[in-house]
């Protein structure tokens, strides 16, 4: 789809975190498609994606849970999750954009949630660590 339709669309909501040349963002997605190849976004537990950039046109994962089960996600026996170590350093960053740490935002520990079983495999999406 283009960009335009994907941030109307599945992305109409969500924080996103991506870098490009100018650092890590993590907020709202861009009008104009970022200079990035993945963006993950996330609206609460329930709603996560996965956008694969290729200039203006982006393909992308949505991973739902089914109304009245918040926080669980449709096929949850496909889905496994994979918190990232606190000091591994996939999302660093000295100044960033958006939200503050406790709010997800620069700073805030990730995870992935892997789901398999699609045609193409597994597809990961990235969102905050939710604190129990």
């Amino acid at each position: 789809m283009s960009w335009a339709a994907a941030v109307a669309g599945p992305l109409a909501g969500c924080t996103c975190l991506w870098q490009d040349l100018d650092g890590l963002h993590v907020e709202p997605p861009p009008a104009e498609a970022p200079q990035t190849s993945i963006l993950w976004g996330w609206r609460g537990d329930a709603h996560l994606v996965r956008a694969r950039l290729d200039g203006d046109d982006a393909y992308v994962a949505v991973h739902q849970a089914p109304p009245g089960a918040p926080g669980a996600a449709a096929g949850a026996a496909l889905e496994r999750t994979v918190p990232w170590a606190l000091d591994d350093g996939r999302v660093a960053a000295s100044a960033g954009r958006g939200p503050g740490l406790g709010a997800g935002g620069v700073g805030a520990r990730y995870e992935q949630v892997i789901v398999g079983g699609t045609e193409a495999g597994p597809v990961t999406f990235v969102r905050p660590v939710r604190d129990a």
